[in-house]
């Protein structure tokens, strides 16, 4: 397996306040990652780690093989960035910038770009400043294309944009981007968007990695299972390995499960029952438990 981003124990803290601890991680090359956590969550933080904008207080890791610490340079070469608040120069305008940014990349894709600059109708002369926030965005995704990166890293990059336009940038991350072989880092908040793309999905909470799963393994094995039994069961059933809460409905008992969900269905067919469910969970759902669970540790 070839992996296009390895990260490993990053570390960082702003005033002794610990941002990112000790996380690591590592994205296989031509998949889009996931990578899902609430605001204050270190996401942001750990993506500058990545890309040489902020320095670890200890770890590293590298990007295409090389250091995020001591290959920051070569790096942002190879890389497309989308970041969550636009900084642009609002004076230039958007073909200014767009010839301005051509100078520091060896390759660029003059068709792509007019490709994109029709799709989104961005008006090619308008100054920056003048562009709504969701026209900055995509604004931002074509420079992030332009040099063909191997990889493009996206911090929230649907902020500002309305439903239509939000479907057509999940498109291009599909079609433009993953089926060319290229590498998606991926935070956001549209849990539902990510859920559409991702092939793996990595939850962060409070600056810790708490999981990282592929999309198939959280759709086949992340279940609640609502069952009312006709008499009570053992205590010991609920201490099966993959069940992480177990919660009361009326008569029902909600058994929240991670893993192991064949085995857990088998001990709970010992014991006679009225109904059985298995409900399946959507990323949303599976997000806030992450987070609950997190908490209640």
């Amino acid at each position: 397996m070839t992996w296009a981003i390895e990260l490993d124990g990053l570390t960082k803290s702003f005033r002794g306040k610990m941002a990112v601890e000790n996380l690591s991680l590592n994205v296989e090359a031509g998949s889009i990652l996931g990578f899902l956590g609430q605001n204050g969550a270190g996401k942001t933080t750990t993506i500058k780690m990545m890309l040489g904008l902020l320095r670890p207080d200890s770890g590293g890791g590298r990007i295409l093989g090389k250091s995020i610490t001591g290959e920051s340079l070569q790096v942002l070469r190879k890389v497309g960035y989308v970041a969550e608040v636009q900084q642009m120069y609002g004076y230039m305008s958007v073909n200014e910038i767009l010839n301005f940014s051509r100078q520091f990349y060896s390759r660029w894709n003059s068709a792509l770009i007019k490709r994109y600059l029709d799709f989104f109708s961005l008006p090619s002369k308008e100054k920056i400043k003048n562009l709504s926030k969701g026209m900055k965005t995509q604004l931002a995704l074509i420079l992030a294309m332009a040099h063909e990166p191997e990889v493009l890293v996206l911090d929230e990059p649907s902020s500002g944009l309305d439903p239509i336009n939000r479907q057509e940038f999940l498109r291009i991350i599909l079609d433009e981007i993953s089926l060319q072989g290229k590498t998606v880092f991926l935070s956001s908040h549209q849990l539902h968007d990510v859920e559409r793309v991702a092939d793996k999905v990595a939850f962060i909470n409070q600056g810790r990695l708490l999981d990282v799963r592929s999309m198939d393994n959280l759709k086949t094995t992340v279940k609640k299972i609502r069952v009312v039994f006709q008499r009570e069961p053992g205590s010991s059933l609920f201490s099966q390995p993959g069940i992480t809460e177990v919660s009361r409905e009326g008569s029902a008992y909600l058994i929240a499960v991670e893993e192991n969900l064949e085995g857990i269905l088998a001990e709970i067919k010992k014991y006679p029952y009225f109904t059985l469910d298995i409900i399946d969970q959507n990323l949303e759902e599976i997000f806030i438990e992450k987070v609950r669970g997190d908490r209640h540790e």
